[in-house]
C-alpha cells in the first residue's frame, strides 16, 4: 500500500521528497519507495459566494440579509483547479492507505488541507507532519514522530470557525453597510471585515487627530554654562514643565537671569544595562525591515518565505520570540552555518563566542511555555552562500539578532546635572556608552534617511549632550548665554508600515476585560501571517494609499469608518472575543457549534442595527476633474477602486441621466481611444468595447481602418470621416476645420 504526503507548496513538497530519498520530478506529484508526495498551491478550495447557494442572491437586497448557509459549500479555485483535481484523485486512489497532512504547521495550514480533504470526499486515515524547518534533518525528525490527525482536531475546528465566521461577517455586513450607505448617496462597495475594518479605523482615527489638531506656540529657555572643566548647556524647567506660553515671558526670564552666576545644585549618575533584544517573530522582523530598508510587510514575508524554502531560516509565520529546550540543542549547528556562510563580517563574533563556549541562553530566549506552533526566527544549519539584495538583508537581520543573544548587556552611563541661577533651575543630561555588549553584533538602527516622512515632527534642540564635563555639587559656574527658543506643538505622525504593524500587534491592550486582553496579548489584530495581506487589501480596495513609507487613509477609507454605526465592527474587541473562544476550541475546552451560534446572533444584531439606523451623513470628497463629459458636458471625476482608475460623469450638466464612465490611467487619460473618432472607449460587463463619443462598437470597425493621427497645425486628435468611396476616409480636425485624405 502507498502513503500520500500533501504539502502546502511545491517547493516544500520537493524538499520533503528529497529529505526522504524520493527521487524524481513531476508537475503535480513525485512518487517512489511506496510514497507519493503532492502539494497544494496555497489554498486550492474557496467558499462559495451567496449566489452559489441561490442565484437570486447575486442581487444585493436588504430583505435577503442576513444569509446563513445551512451547510457551507466549497469549490475548487478556478485558477488552480487542475492541481486540486490531481490531489483529490490521489487522495481517493485505491492503493493509498493513509494520507499525511504536511501543510504549514498552524491554523491556516490545517484549514488548507481540511478543505481539500473534505471536498474530495476522502476517508483515509490522516497523520500530521509538523515541523518548523525544512532542513533534511528536521524533515526526517518530524516524519518519524507524526501524530494521528485527530490529535489536531481542536486546531482544525478553530480554523473552520475562523473561516466561516469571517465569511458570515464579511458577506452580510458588507452588503448591509453598502446598501445603507447607497441610500445616503454613497457609491461602490463598502467592504467590512472583522480585522480589516478595525485596522482601517486605527489609521482613520489617527488621520482625524491630525486634521483636527490645532498647533500651539511655546518657548523654551536654554542657558550656556562655563565650568572649570568645560562648558555645557541646560534647559530651564519647573515642576509644572519646561515650556513657557509667550515669547515675552521667555525673554523677560532671560533678561532677569542674564549675567548672573550659576551653581551646580546636584550631580547624579546612574548606570543602565540594556539586555539583548528578543529574537524575531514575523511581525518584529517586518517592522525592523520597514524601518531600516523601507520594505513593505508583504515583501518582507515573501523574502522570508523564500529563505525558509531555501532551508536557510526557520518557519517565518511565527508569533513566538523564544526557542524550546529541544531547539537549544541545535544551536551549535546554527552558529557553524553562520561561520561558514557568506556573512564574513560575523566571523569574528563567532570566533569570540567559541572562545567563551559553552554559553547558555537564559529563559528570556529559551522557554517552552512561550512557544506555541513555531519557535522564533533563527538561521538553520544550512550556510548561506549566494544571497543578494533583500534576501541577504533579511537573512543578516535574523543572523545578527540570533548571535547577539549570546552577548552581554549594553551598558550606558547617564548623568544628570541640575544647575540653579538664583531660584530658577536648568537641567542637563548626558549619556555615554560604556560597553556596546550585544549592540556591537546587532547595532540598533533608526529609520533610514532615504525613507522620509512628509509629516515629520519639528524636533527641538537635542536635550542629550553626550559626554559632560566633570563638575561637582555646589560648584560655581558662569552663565555665558541665555537664549529663548520658539517651538510649536505638533500633531501625531502618520503611520509608517512599521507603526501600523505595531499598532495591530498591540491592539486590544486598551480593553477593560482582562480575559479579552489575554486573548489579544499574542495576536492583536490579525496574525503574523495575515497582517501583511490585510494592509495590502486595504491598499487594493483604495481605503488606504502608500506615500513613500507612510500609509494614509483615503477619503473613501475615512468615509467608510465614519459611516459605520456598529462600533463593534471598528473595535479590536470583536477579534479579542473570537480569539479567546477559538483558543478554547483549539485546546478542546469548547465546541464549534456553540461558537457558531454566537456568530449567528452577532451577525443578526449588527445587520438589524445597520438596517434600523440611518447612515451617518458623511461629506463626500469628489475626485479631481479629468475634463468635460463627451456626452453632456458635465465634469468627469477621476476615481479609483481596487487599483483600477476610471472617470465617471458627475451628471451635473444638461443631461441628469448621463452615466458616462470609462477606464483611465492614474492621470485620467483613457486607456483606449476609438480608432474612428479618437473618443474614449469603455468596456461593458460582457467584455465588449464601445466608443463613448460616437457609439461605435470596436468589434464592428473595419480592421483595416487607418490611424486618425493628430493635426499638424494644432496637435489635437483628428477624426476619421468616411468618404463616398468605399473603404476610403478623410482625417478632420474639429478645432482647425482642416480636412485631409487618409492614406
Amino acid at each position: 500500500m502507498v502513503r500520500l504526503i500533501v504539502s502546502e507548496k511545491p517547493s516544500m513538497g520537493r524538499a520533503i521528497a528529497a529529505a526522504l530519498g524520493i527521487q524524481g520530478s513531476g508537475r503535480s506529484s513525485i512518487q517512489g519507495q511506496g510514497v507519493i508526495v503532492t502539494w497544494c498551491v496555497g489554498h486550492l478550495v474557496e467558499a462559495l459566494a451567496p449566489e452559489g447557494y441561490d442565484p437570486a442572491l447575486k442581487q444585493w437586497r436588504m430583505d435577503s440579509i442576513p444569509f446563513f448557509p445551512e451547510v457551507f459549500r466549497y469549490a475548487p479555485i478556478e485558477a488552480t483547479r487542475d492541481q486540486y483535481q490531481a490531489v483529490a484523485a490521489l487522495m481517493n486512489r485505491a492503493d493509498v492507505a493513509e494520507i499525511i497532512n504536511a501543510t504549514d504547521a498552524g491554523r491556516e495550514g490545517e484549514l488548507i488541507f481540511d478543505l481539500v480533504y473534505r471536498l474530495a470526499g476522502a476517508e483515509k486515515p490522516v497523520l500530521r507532519f509538523w515541523t518548523s524547518s525544512l532542513t533534511d534533518e528536521a524533515i526526517r525528525e518530524a516524519y518519524g514522530r507524526m501524530k494521528p490527525g485527530e490529535s489536531y482536531r481542536g486546531l482544525r475546528d478553530a480554523a473552520r470557525c475562523r473561516q466561516e465566521a469571517d465569511w458570515l461577517v464579511g458577506i452580510n455586513c458588507t452588503r448591509a453597510q453598502t446598501l445603507a450607505q447607497r441610500r445616503a448617496g454613497g457609491e461602490g462597495v463598502y467592504s467590512v471585515g472583522r480585522v480589516q475594518t478595525p485596522t482601517l479605523a486605527l489609521m482613520v482615527n489617527r488621520e482625524l487627530e491630525i486634521q483636527n489638531f490645532v498647533p500651539k506656540d511655546f518657548w523654551t529657555l536654554w542657558a550656556q554654562f562655563q565650568a572649570a572643566a568645560g562648558s555645557y548647556k541646560g534647559k530651564w524647567f519647573r515642576k509644572e514643565g519646561d515650556r513657557l506660553d509667550t515669547e515675552a515671558e521667555a525673554k523677560a526670564l532671560a533678561e532677569a537671569l542674564a549675567g548672573k552666576p550659576g551653581r551646580v545644585a546636584s550631580v547624579s549618575a546612574r548606570t543602565e544595562k540594556k539586555k539583548p533584544e528578543l529574537l524575531y517573530d514575523l511581525t518584529a522582523l517586518q517592522k525592523e525591515a520597514n524601518k531600516r530598508f523601507g520594505l513593505t510587510a508583504e515583501h518582507t514575508l515573501e523574502v522570508a518565505q523564500a529563505l525558509y524554502e531555501a532551508k536557510l531560516i526557520s518557519y517565518p509565520r511565527t508569533n513566538s520570540r523564544c526557542l524550546t529546550e529541544a531547539d537549544a540543542l541545535k544551536i551549535p549547528g546554527w552558529i557553524k552555518a553562520i561561520d561558514q556562510g557568506q556573512l564574513t563580517a560575523l566571523q569574528p563574533f563567532v570566533a569570540d563566542l567559541r572562545r567563551r563556549w559553552p554559553v547558555k541562553l537564559d529563559k528570556r530566549f529559551v522557554n517552552d511555555k512561550e512557544v506555541e506552533d513555531h519557535t522564533a526566527l533563527v538561521p538553520t544549519e544550512s550556510p548561506a552562500r549566494s544571497l543578494q539584495g533583500d534576501q541577504l538583508r533579511i537573512y543578516e537581520l535574523i543572523a545578527r539578532r540570533f548571535l547577539a543573544a549570546f552577548w552581554p548587556d549594553r551598558v550606558e552611563a547617564k548623568t544628570t546635572l541640575i544647575t540653579r541661577i538664583e531660584q530658577e533651575t536648568f537641567k542637563t543630561t548626558g549619556t555615554v556608552v560604556k560597553a556596546l555588549g550585544w549592540s556591537e553584533v546587532d547595532p540598533p538602527h533608526g529609520r533610514p534617511k532615504k525613507v522620509k516622512e512628509p509629516e515629520a515632527e519639528e524636533t527641538e534642540e537635542d536635550e542629550d549632550s553626550g559626554t559632560l564635563p566633570a563638575v561637582a555639587k555646589d560648584e560655581r559656574v558662569e552663565t555665558t548665554d541665555l537664549a529663548a527658543k520658539a517651538g510649536q506643538t505638533t500633531p501625531p505622525k502618520r503611520m509608517s508600515e512599521a507603526d501600523l504593524l505595531g499598532a495591530m500587534q498591540s491592539a486590544g491592550k486598551e480593553l477593560d476585560d482582562d480575559a479579552l486582553k489575554g486573548a489579544m496579548k499574542d495576536c492583536g489584530l490579525g496574525t503574523p501571517a495575515t497582517r501583511a495581506n490585510i494592509i495590502e487589501t486595504l491598499l487594493k480596495r483604495s481605503f488606504v494609499e502608500r506615500k513613500r513609507n507612510i500609509l494614509q487613509p483615503t477619503a473613501k477609507g475615512i468615509e467608510l469608518v465614519q459611516s459605520i454605526r456598529a462600533e463593534t465592527l471598528k473595535s479590536p474587541q470583536l477579534t479579542g472575543e473570537w480569539e479567546a473562544q477559538m483558543e478554547r476550541i483549539r485546546r478542546g475546552e469548547a465546541g464549534r457549534a456553540a461558537f457558531m451560534e454566537g456568530i449567528h446572533r452577532f451577525v443578526r444584531e449588527v445587520v438589524e442595527q445597520i438596517k434600523g439606523s440611518a447612515p451617518r451623513a458623511v461629506p463626500r470628497v469628489s475626485g479631481p476633474v479629468a475634463g468635460p463629459c463627451p456626452r453632456c458636458g458635465a465634469d468627469l471625476r477621476l476615481r479609483d477602486w481596487e487599483g483600477r482608475h476610471y472617470v465617471k460623469c458627475s451628471a451635473s450638466g444638461a443631461d441628469p441621466e448621463c452615466r458616462v464612465a470609462y477606464d483611465t490611467d492614474a492621470e485620467g487619460k483613457p486607456l483606449e481611444l476609438c480608432r474612428l473618432c479618437q473618443g474614449p472607449v469603455r468596456t461593458t460587463k460582457g467584455g465588449a468595447k464601445v466608443c463613448v463619443t460616437c457609439g461605435k462598437w470596436v468589434a464592428d470597425l473595419d480592421p483595416d481602418l487607418p490611424e486618425a493621427g493628430v493635426c499638424a497645425s494644432c496637435g489635437q486628435p483628428m477624426r476619421l470621416i468616411p468618404s463616398t468611396a468605399k473603404g476610403k476616409y478623410f482625417r478632420r480636425c474639429a478645432p482647425c476645420g482642416v480636412m485631409v485624405q487618409a492614406d
